[in-house]
This record gives C-alpha cells, sequence and structure tokens, in this order.
C-alpha cells in the first residue's frame, strides 16, 4: 500500500450562491479488473501519476477518500473485486489531495458510484498524550502534505523501527495501522491536541514475536519512546457508504 497522507477533501458553495467547482479529471485514466488471482498488490500517487496494481476495490475506495478500510461500507463484493488503474494529471506538481479527487471522479465516471459520507460511533483507538509533554521534537510544517515521511524498517533483532520526519499527528494517527501489524487493525483518531508538525523515532517487537524474544510492544513503545497512548474509545467518525457502484468498470 502506498503512503497515505490525511487531508479534508470539503468542496462548499459559496455564501452568493456560486456552485462548488467542477470536480477535476485526469488527463487520461485508466481502470481495469484484474483477474490474476495474485496476493499481491501494489500502488504509488505522486508526481501527478497514479498507477495501481491489484488492489481490492474497498482499499482504492479507502485510498480515495483517505479513510480506513474498515471505514468503507458497501456490497461484499467489494472484497473480491481487484483492479489496475493507471492514470495522469496535467502536472506532475498536482497535489496528492487533488490527485485523490481525480480518481473519485474516475470511480464515479467509470464504475457509476454513487455514495455519501456520515458519522457513525464506532469503537476506535484513540491516540492521546500518556503523560506529561510528548517526548518528540517540534519540526517544521511541510510545504505540501505529501513532503511528510515515516518509514518503516526492520532492526538486526527483527524488531520494527518507524522514523517519521515533518509528521502531523492527524497524518501519523491516519497511518498507523499501515505499519502496527496485528496490533492495530481499525481506525487510529487523533485526540492529542499537538499541532503542528513533529521529527520522532519509534522501535517495538512485532505481535508474533513479542512472547519469544521480549521487548516492548507497540503500546509500550508508544508511551515509553514518544509520551503517546493508544486506548479504545466509541466516537463518531466519518464513514464512506456505498449507495451504489457497479462491479465492473466502463471503458469510457
Amino acid at each position: 500500500m502506498w503512503r497515505c497522507v490525511v487531508t479534508m477533501l470539503i468542496v462548499v458553495a459559496s455564501s452568493s450562491g456560486q456552485s462548488a467547482r467542477p470536480a477535476p479529471s485526469f488527463d487520461a485514466g485508466e481502470i481495469r479488473v484484474n483477474k490474476s488471482g495474485e496476493g499481491k498488490s501494489s500502488g504509488n500517487l505522486s508526481n501527478g501519476r497514479l498507477t495501481i496494481r491489484n488492489l481490492a476495490l474497498r482499499f482504492l475506495l479507502a485510498e480515495a477518500w483517505t479513510m480506513n478500510p474498515d471505514d468503507i461500507y458497501g456490497p461484499a463484493w467489494l472484497d473480491d473485486v481487484h483492479v489496475d488503474v493507471i492514470a495522469k494529471a496535467a502536472s506532475p506538481a498536482t497535489p496528492d489531495a487533488e490527485l485523490r479527487r481525480m480518481l473519485q471522479k474516475l470511480l464515479k465516471d467509470r464504475m457509476k458510484l454513487v455514495e455519501h459520507t456520515e458519522q457513525r460511533t464506532k469503537t476506535v483507538w484513540a491516540l492521546t498524550v500518556w503523560k506529561g509533554p510528548a517526548k518528540m521534537m517540534t519540526s517544521e510544517m511541510p510545504a505540501k502534505p505529501e513532503d511528510a515521511d515515516c518509514s518503516r524498517s526492520a532492526t538486526e533483532n527483527s524488531r520494527v523501527r518507524l522514523v517519521c520526519r515533518h509528521e502531523s499527528m492527524a497524518a501519523f494517527a491516519h497511518e498507523l495501522p499501515q505499519y502496527a501489524g496485528a496490533y492495530v487493525t481499525s481506525t487510529v483518531v487523533d485526540r492529542t491536541e499537538l499541532v503542528g508538525a513533529w521529527d520522532f523515532s519509534v522501535e517495538w517487537t512485532p505481535s508474533s514475536q513479542i512472547e519469544s524474544s521480549g521487548g516492548l510492544t507497540l503500546f509500550d513503545a508508544l508511551q515509553a519512546q514518544l509520551g503517546l497512548q493508544l486506548r479504545n474509545e466509541k466516537l463518531a467518525v466519518p464513514v464512506l457508504v456505498i449507495d451504489s457502484m457497479d462491479r465492473t468498470p466502463s471503458d469510457n
């Protein structure tokens, strides 16, 4: 899965009564069903281009709306239908948030997608400050959200190390399920009230190895190394509801 960037995608009609600006479109865009049956998927969204291979529709919708897959409500076949997408914008400088809006339009045009967002109360992980000040370095906000960076790597003792630069807490919360493995498989909501950008690193033992090799769990590492904690809470969160959608994309 490619890196997700948390961005509010809101288009509002002005008080003068003017209609919202039209949704942007790719200069060229293609979406096809992938019937390879392969277990791997890949994706890249950068420099005005979107390249996706063998991604389940549920995950594609989650990427387009900057949500987690369990926040997508629709037919069961969203998990079964995998697609390839190749598309490019007019300019390589097109922001990632704009590329996601273009992907939304591509899905609406080619798969007759009709959707709406609503708030639903769910049990989610809340990311909060643990005790005292957070143990992170303040950083400069990047010029564009996608200029922030988190990279995951394995250490010599098979632990997970996550290094982040210029990262907002909202972005970190959204991306954490991608890095956390079995520790966190559902939505994480930022409740830290920490503003701006941060530089930090955190290291933990994967859940599959914690009993045999010891070390810190993700939850313990967040507390000890960053001064943050994850706890279950029932919160109202935005979800995407699929009202209707074709299972097979049209050619145009």
